[in-house]
């Protein structure tokens, strides 16, 4: 089952419903089955014991684990699955890239975008990228934490450790939080690592997801000027934005709307990735994963941030609109060129 090159996640809703994501469309796949929900029960276990201090048990009836290949299992039992039996979801690579220019040859962005991009990390910009789940978030940021120049120190900090940073670049660490234990070994939160990573003399911090009060850490340590990249849901670059805003404001920091739009501010640039889906013949279908938005974050007008569109088009399409954003120049020493 996980030899399948075809599989880019798979779903196990009980011993007899198992269904897999080609990519193209989410599928049942009736051929492949379990005896019953103690064969599926055992096929999770065994898996979990490739990850230290992991189990799925009665003490601990839901879990979640990075398996040794990357990819990503949660899985649950009775009575936390009210299903009644066992189930199970692992997530694989979705997209074979590991750098700016292998996206490109899998259509996901234009030459003349990924250099751009590539000129916003030389040039130490602070960006967010944005996109629905499994739209290709995780394999954007690591593409654009791989063109981060050698000479520099980066701290990587994820709740599950994904990106390959720390194994590529050299004067590079990385940090994982964990969730507190059954025997009693406490938690450590993402935003506790993201505080620590910035006595860890970082040139750049880059937070694998914002979604809770690990976004106030991140905006701090981009006020106190570490350059820094991070992912973060959302439909669009804008919706991206105000949810950075919501995570600020329930991180239980005290601060106003105003302040908060005031602290996103710091961000320099938002890519928002996409996964567009079709419908016919009463099923729906998903279209190649690409990039639909390059934006600047211009500035804030009343409760709102402003953003300039710097791209058009997707994809392979995207082509730059000559409204080049406040660093321009900056980036033109980092080797973007204006035509």
């Amino acid at each position: 089952m996980l030899a399948d090159p075809l599989a880019q996640e798979w779903m196990i809703n009980g011993p007899k419903r198992l269904f897999r994501d080609t990519g193209e469309r989410i599928e049942r796949v009736p051929d492949l089955v379990f005896e019953d929900d103690r064969q599926v029960r055992a096929f999770v276990e065994r898996l979990l014991e490739q990850v230290e201090g992991k189990r799925l048990d009665r003490i601990t009836p839901r879990v979640e684990a990075r398996l040794p290949d990357g990819s990503r299992l949660t899985a649950a039992i009775p009575p936390v699955s009210s299903n009644g039996c066992t189930i199970c979801t692992i997530r694989r690579f979705r997209l074979a890239a590991g750098t700016l220019d292998e996206l490109v040859a899998l259509d996901f962005l234009s030459e003349q975008a990924a250099c751009f991009l590539a000129a916003c990390v030389r040039a130490g910009k602070n960006i967010v990228v944005s996109g629905r789940v499994s739209s290709g978030k995780t394999p954007l940021l690591n593409a654009l934490g791989r063109a981060i120049p050698g000479t520099e120190r980066v701290v990587v900090c994820e709740s599950s450790a994904e990106l390959q940073l720390p194994r590529v670049l050299p004067n590079c660490v990385g940090y994982e939080a964990r969730p507190a234990s059954p025997d009693g070994l406490p938690a450590v939160s993402l935003d506790a690592l993201v505080s620590d990573a910035l006595r860890m003399n970082p040139d750049r911090i880059l937070v694998g997801e914002c979604r809770g009060p690990e976004t106030m850490a991140m905006l701090w340590s981009f006020a106190t000027g570490h350059a820094g990249m991070t992912s973060v849901h959302g439909e669009s670059a804008d919706h991206a934005l105000r949810n950075l805003v919501r995570f600020a404001l329930t991180s239980g920091a005290r601060i106003e709307a105003e302040q908060a739009l005031d602290w996103v501010r710091d961000v320099d640039l938002v890519v928002h990735c996409d996964r567009p889906r079709s419908f016919g013949a009463r099923e729906r279908r998903f279209l190649p994963r690409r990039i639909d938005e390059i934006v600047e974050v211009a500035g804030v007008e009343g409760r709102r941030l402003t953003l300039n569109p710097l791209f058009e088009g997707t994809g392979p399409e995207l082509r730059w609109l000559g409204s080049g954003p406040a660093y321009v120049n900056e980036l033109e020493q980092a080797g973007f060129h204006v035509e």
